[in-house]
């Protein structure tokens, strides 16, 4: 294949681009030495560590050469390096630590700061801990942020913010979860280049962008640090992702995309997680409470014989025991974590071995930190929970008054934890393990922090999460982990290492205009996650399609599709669902693996198209898919694709309607890729390239 054209496209501020061709999002000299220059000034030595705190009342930046600073580098394997800085105050015994990465296949780096007592008494006050404290320089700076997930509308709205010099930014999510309203990841864009910037903190974290006259100034940590640390103690920050490009902003998104999938979608069993159909028949009770093994074995098999190729078998919330006082099962009543035995009474592993026996992998919801009363845990470990009390500044919430939470950052808590849970997946066959968080945690941290332990708990709880999840993976070959957190309010950069968001929002699962446009903005960020193929444009909200047509499925595809199909029901038609989880099936591995192209800009309108663009240059294939919502005048709109090549051919197929076309690349270019569509439709097209040679000899790419 010819080589990728290395002509830069102008940005438009709407999001989209202003041409027909684009780089290839593969990392160049001009991105290695744009991070070098940027990041590269801060790990020369330990005095010039972009970390900063104050101890025993005492300003520091680095590891003070007083504290007889050594530092040591190693390879990790062919593309990741890592230096460790260290030292250690001799009056007190406090060891910094900076653990720095560099990936050589990528222009990333990352660093975390861990502090550990060593000495034999308590440390003074450590506080206002920043691993991130570090000007970036370059010339009309622009701040990319999103508002992450809230159970709203207006969740994951992507915003552009001018940093004027003098001007800050400051960004902090809601209740102690990552995404809860604020989302850790930023770009920065300069002029002809820029940085991509992630805090992998599953707690409370703060960040600001202070402009500067020539370049911008970031600081992003924990939010509140203000503790002593007690004897063999240790705390570590937030981990900074730093990821430097030359071009525009769709460049970086794409830059980031493919180191994302090398370094940190799971890899189980040594394999990045595939897309999958997922499926499940949960009967008629809230959530999963009505399930029982009669039914789940019974829906399998039934789903089998519908046709439907379902690659995960998914159990929600109500499994367990969940019984209030007067014998009814609310899924809310988390904290026994057990097969229910009047419904369950082998446990779960029949319904696992029906899965496997149809080619399947059980998913099973769990939501270990949220203890209810009267519970298992509740009962037996009551020193386990942190509880959360009415002050004078007002009255505790109805989660809190409800709602206990397992503090993890106790060690025999968590190795309890790991060891039930580790039991549970063996014994029942589990493959996914998908872990929830339906409640804010920082006030249950926070008030029961000791003065001079402020940010105590939350930091030991981070450290116990991360543990807990890094056990399971490593006792569990082959386990995989769904992050949940009242939908996609936990998907931090640290949190992905482990996971994938399979669940990213609780709103809006059938509102077409509103997911696609959360689909636009994670695509940009977190490329696995799952979608759904409800349609609520007909005005019922239920968990199943009353109606199943293309454009449902259209709307719900994604790299994990869930078939949203009632299986008890017979009056779908199967045949169509047959044919679109075929289609799906072929273009999911481009919605993973493509480079990304938004062709129109983000909005939640229901009158207007969406559309948008999967291309994998190395192979010279593709998708254009294009969405007319149901209020849509507009007849037809025709859209720019990018990575474009002149002087080749691109044969393109509608796999619904077999209708092929070629198209010369130079037209594609000049004019475009038109779509004539009728209200709430869709179209994906798949496209093939051939290069014409100099001499018009055409070689198949």
């Amino acid at each position: 294949m010819t080589q990728m054209v290395q002509q830069m496209v102008q940005h438009d501020p709407n999001g989209t681009t202003n041409g027909t061709t684009h780089p290839a999002a593969t990392t160049s000299s001009g991105d290695l030495l744009k991070s070098r220059e940027w990041t590269g000034q801060f790990f020369t030595g330990a005095a010039q560590l972009p970390v900063s705190f104050v101890f025993d009342e005492r300003s520091l930046r680095g590891i003070p050469e007083e504290w007889q600073p050594v530092s040591a580098r190693h390879r990790i394997d062919a593309n990741i390096s890592e230096t460790v800085f260290e030292g250690t105050d001799s009056g007190t015994g406090l060891n910094i630590r900076v653990e720095y990465t560099e990936y050589h296949d990528y222009p990333v780096v990352e660093w975390v700061v861990w502090f550990t007592n060593n000495g034999d008494e308590a440390t003074p006050v450590i506080r206002d801990i920043l691993p991130m404290d570090g000007t970036f320089s370059g010339s009309s700076p622009v701040l990319y942020h999103c508002n992450g997930d809230f159970c709203s509308e207006e969740s994951y709205t992507p915003e552009e913010t001018s940093l004027i010099a003098g001007d800050t930014l400051e960004f902090a999510p809601n209740g102690g979860r990552s995404c809860d309203g604020a989302f850790p990841y930023y770009r920065v864009n300069f002029e002809g280049c820029g940085l991509t910037i992630a805090i992998g903190w599953p707690g409370q974290w703060a960040a600001n962008f202070h402009g500067l006259g020539d370049g911008v100034h970031v600081q992003a940590g924990q939010e509140k640090t203000h503790l002593r640390l007690m004897p063999g103690e240790s705390i570590r920050t937030p981990k900074i992702t730093v990821l430097a490009w030359i071009g525009d902003a769709i460049r970086a998104v794409n830059l980031w995309r493919r180191w994302y999938l090398a370094h940190i979608l799971p890899r189980p069993n040594g394999h990045p997680i595939r897309p999958l159909l997922a499926c499940c028949g949960p009967d008629d009770g809230v959530e999963f409470t009505s399930a029982t093994e009669e039914n789940q074995l019974r829906y399998i098999e039934k789903a089998k014989q519908r046709g439907i190729p379902f690659d995960v078998w998914w159990v929600d919330a109500g499994w367990y025991p969940c019984y209030d006082d007067d014998h009814e099962r609310k899924w809310q009543i988390t904290g026994s974590w057990e097969p229910d035995t009047e419904r369950f009474p082998n446990g779960l592993k029949p319904v696992s071995d029906c899965a496997a026996r149809n080619g399947a992998d059980q998913l099973i919801w769990f939501e270990p930190e949220r203890v209810r009363p009267g519970t298992k845990l509740d009962v037996e470990h009551p020193e386990w929970l942190l509880l959360v009390k009415a002050t004078d500044e007002g009255q505790l919430t109805g989660k809190e008054q409800a709602n206990r939470m397992l503090n993890l950052g106790i060690p025999e808590c968590r190795q309890w934890l790991t060891d039930h849970i580790c039991r549970l997946i063996k014994d029942n066959g589990i493959k996914i393990y998908r872990q929830d968080f339906n409640f804010e945690p920082l006030r249950y941290w926070r008030m029961n922090d000791d003065p001079d332990r402020q940010g105590m708990n939350e930091n030991l709880h981070v450290q116990g999460y991360l543990q807990f999840w890094d056990d399971l993976l490593d006792r569990n070959p082959g386990l995989w982990i769904d992050s949940c957190s009242s939908g996609g309010r936990r998907n931090d950069i640290d949190t992905m290492r482990r996971s994938v968001p399979l669940h990213y929002t609780d709103y809006g699962y059938g509102d077409h205009p509103v997911k696609l446009a959360f689909h636009r903005t994670l695509y940009e960020w977190i490329p696995y996650y799952k979608e759904c193929t409800l349609s609520w444009d007909a005005g019922k909200r239920s968990r199943f399609d009353d109606r199943i047509d293309r454009f449902s499925f259209h709307c719900g595809m994604a790299p994990m599709m869930f078939a949203t199909l009632d299986i008890r029901r017979d009056d779908y038609d199967y045949d169509l669902a047959r044919k679109m989880f075929d289609i799906w099936r072929r273009a999911s591995d481009l919605f993973l693996y493509g480079d990304y192209y938004p062709l129109t800009p983000f909005h939640r309108n229901p009158a207007e198209w969406v559309a948008w663009q999967f291309d994998q240059p190395e192979s010279g294939r593709g998708i254009i898919q294009g969405i007319r919502l149901p209020e849509s005048p507009q007849e037809s709109s025709t859209f720019r694709p990018q990575g474009i090549l002149p002087n080749s051919m691109y044969f393109l197929e509608n796999a619904e309607t077999c209708e092929k076309k070629e198209i010369a690349g130079d037209d594609l270019i000049h004019d475009g890729f038109t779509l004539e569509l009728p209200k709430r439709s869709g179209a994906i097209w798949f496209y093939r390239m051939k290069v014409f040679s100099e001499s018009n000899r055409v070689s198949t790419s």
